[in-house]
């Protein structure tokens, strides 16, 4: 009995510096990250603007590399021309950080801001992280995005480049190891897959749709009807907190071009202090209230449909 008590004792004591020494390397790792970000943010490159600054597990090791991204001007203008994205690594041997990448871009014109983070995830496998950046543009507000990333986990290279097309108020997700580029919160224009050493497109469909807006509880249906786009469903929309709406293409083979913007009053737009927050795919409730939007369909500036939103708690 003696014995049996003794191993057990000694199981957990065991188990017991198993945890603290995980738990330990994982604070001293952020601690570096946490310091190295400060670092950076303060740091003075010529003829660039320090803009943000980010980590990503490029090449899957346990203290993942930082991003720094800086901006410059058109001469004598204050347009936005030129981006730099700096890729920091930190040395064991040396216990120092070094720049092991640098992306250049230039003559980026009427950008509305620097090459910015979009998102990061696996599309590889289940340790390296890829990275989306994108420049935002012109006057529908179209995402241009570049995918950076590793594939042996040594290289950091340009995975998918940046296209001639740009995605109306678009974004990019990355869900279940695909890669989405959305237009208008939930149209899936294209999609990406990882097959054999490279990425495979295919052009967006509804059923792509759904599979970004997830557990969405309300949605509102796009279709096509002799050549026009027709928003259908309730339009008057009851939601709790915490429940989410989005728009999707009805038709789950669809792979049309749906134009669509969303114009509401300053304080109801998401991103900025409103009831409802952006989640990638879908708007979720945030806050009680009561509020309309207008969604305009072809890119036109005649009659929209108008959906009343009432958020409940």
């Amino acid at each position: 009995m003696a014995a049996i008590l003794f191993l057990l004792l000694a199981t957990i004591d065991v188990s017991y510096q198993i945890q603290t020494t995980v738990y330990a390397k994982t604070s001293s790792t952020q601690s570096l990250v946490d310091k190295q970000l400060a670092v950076v943010k303060k740091q003075k490159i010529s003829g660039y603007k320090f803009y943000e600054a980010y980590p990503v597990k490029f090449t899957g090791k346990d203290i993942p590399e930082i991003v720094v991204s800086s901006y410059g001007f058109e001469k004598g203008t204050d347009i936005i021309d030129k981006s730099l994205l700096q890729v920091y690594q930190y040395d064991k041997t040396k216990k120092k950080w070094k720049v092991v990448k640098k992306f250049i871009s230039k003559n980026e014109m009427y950008t509305y801001r620097p090459l910015g983070f979009i998102t990061k995830g696996k599309l590889l496998d289940d340790k390296k992280e890829q990275l989306v950046v994108g420049h935002i543009w012109g006057s529908d507000f179209s995402l241009t995005p570049i995918v950076y990333g590793s594939t042996d986990g040594k290289t950091i290279k340009t995975l998918i480049p940046a296209g001639s097309k740009g995605f109306v108020d678009g974004t990019a997700i990355i869900k279940n190891k695909e890669l989405f580029f959305v237009d208008f919160l939930s149209t899936v224009s294209e999609r990406y897959v990882y097959k054999k050493g490279k990425f495979v497109r295919y052009k967006g469909t509804g059923a792509d749709d759904r599979k970004i807006v997830g557990k969405a509880k309300h949605i509102l249906m796009l279709e096509k009807r002799n050549g026009t786009s027709h928003l259908i469903g309730n339009k008057n929309i009851k939601m709790k907190v915490g429940e989410s709406f989005s728009i999707i293409r009805k038709n789950k083979t669809d792979s049309s071009t749906y134009i669509s913007r969303l114009y509401a009053s300053p304080s109801v737009i998401p991103g900025r202090g409103g009831p409802l927050e952006n989640i990638g795919g879908a708007l979720k409730a945030v806050k009680p209230g009561k509020f309309e939007m207008g969604i305009l369909l072809e890119d036109t500036f005649g009659p929209a449909p108008n959906i009343q939103i009432t958020v409940v708690k």
